[in-house]
């Protein structure tokens, strides 16, 4: 017996319905199993026979209750005595009158009805609460999601912790008589673990974004851990879902965005201006930002915000990541707005917390703080 079939023939859900996210199945058999457990504890129901329902499945099993647990439970006090005949009296089997002899035994259809309408007892007793419960977890399951539960469920509700990957920044740090840059993404960095302590910084924009997200996991019960994108290797982004903050300073962003439609584009020569391309329009350079330049003189951020199954690691990742720190904010304020995520859902069509989705933000820049981020481009496959 498959979850799936419980859940549409029990609890009305579509074919189709995600089990992932609407676990209403997996929660009723588990507070099932608990009260079996809690029922059979109770002396008064030793003797009867006994349905367990086993993790990992929906059948029940039956079974006949422990042999100790045929111990008869009347106190020896109540139990009439037997007389022991005089030695000169044929021997006789004195038996109270209510008690049947060894020659008339109880029969097996007597004995198979004290044991089983009690269990038909505890049965019928199952289903109500099952019933009971696909009412109460049902009305909870069936209630409309928020859109941000929408955009986060895939990573709230994974089983394995969420890989929150942070961007880094170059330093330089004088060893000896040689200047050493950290270079982030390095395949082989064990010459400069001296210096990692160090070295090892995280920009405040993005620490920014990683307080917002980690708090949102942790307020849903979900575990987490946070890295550097220096020290990530790529076998870790199989690992469980991921969020990649940051661009420019986090090279797993660049890497794992550049197959999608809107990508961050890198200058070919010493130019300072990045750009977020998009591949329908190549010769576009509007969304764009000098890297290089005082926080003070950006006027105008650019970012990508995301959530796409990644091919290459079948994982779901979300992507918050500006050209320059502000844009990185107003990526990561983008993704925990309810308003402003109820209005991409609004216009993204039926199922949309299905799909994968990118959007091109901008915000308006003062002296390196963003305003309010607006949408330029969205897309959805």
């Amino acid at each position: 017996m498959k979850e799936r079939t419980i859940g549409i023939e029990v609890f009305h859900r579509p074919p189709d319905y995600d089990t992932n996210l609407d676990p209403v199945v997996r929660l009723c058999a588990v507070e099932v199993r608990k009260r079996l457990v809690q029922y059979y504890q109770s002396s008064a129901h030793a003797n009867e026979l006994r349905i367990e329902l086993n993790p990992g499945s929906y059948v029940p099993v039956f079974s006949e209750p422990p042999s100790d647990a045929h111990i008869l439970q009347t106190p020896l006090a109540n139990v009439p005595s037997i007389q022991t005949p005089p030695s000169d009296v044929p021997s006789i089997q004195m038996l109270p009158a209510d008690v049947p002899s060894i020659a008339e035994p109880v029969s097996q259809s007597k004995r198979t009805e004290k044991i089983y309408w009690p269990a038909g007892l505890i049965v019928s007793g199952l289903i109500v609460v099952i019933v009971a419960l696909g009412a109460r977890y049902g009305r909870q399951f069936n209630k409309q999601r928020s859109a941000l539960e929408e955009v986060w469920s895939p990573l709230l509700t994974s089983s394995k912790p969420i890989l929150l990957c942070v961007g880094g920044t170059k330093m330089a740090t004088l060893a000896g008589t040689q200047l050493i840059e950290l270079q982030s993404g390095a395949d082989d960095d064990a010459f400069l673990q001296p210096f990692a302590n160090r070295n090892d910084f995280v920009p405040f924009s993005d620490v920014q974004v990683l307080s917002r997200f980690s708090s949102l996991a942790d307020a849903h019960g979900q575990a987490f851990r946070v890295q550097n994108s220096r020290t990530t290797v790529s076998s870790q982004l199989r690992e469980g879902p991921v969020v990649l903050i940051g661009a420019l300073n986090n090279d797993w962003t660049l890497n794992r965005t550049s197959s999608l439609r809107f990508h961050f584009q890198r200058p070919v020569d010493s130019n300072p201006v990045y750009w977020i391309a998009d591949t329908q329009h190549p010769e576009s350079h509007a969304w764009q930002v000098n890297a290089q330049a005082r926080a003070s003189d950006v006027l105008k951020d650019y970012a990508i915000a995301a959530r796409f199954t990644d091919e290459g690691t079948g994982q779901i990742v979300l992507v918050a990541a500006g050209i320059t720190g502000s844009g990185t904010r107003a990526a990561g304020e983008f993704l925990t707005d309810e308003a402003a995520l109820k209005q991409l859902a609004d216009s993204a069509g039926a199922d949309w917390g299905k799909k994968n989705f990118e959007v091109v933000l901008s915000a308006q820049v003062v002296n390196g703080m963003q305003g309010k981020p607006t949408v330029e481009a969205k897309t959805f496959w």
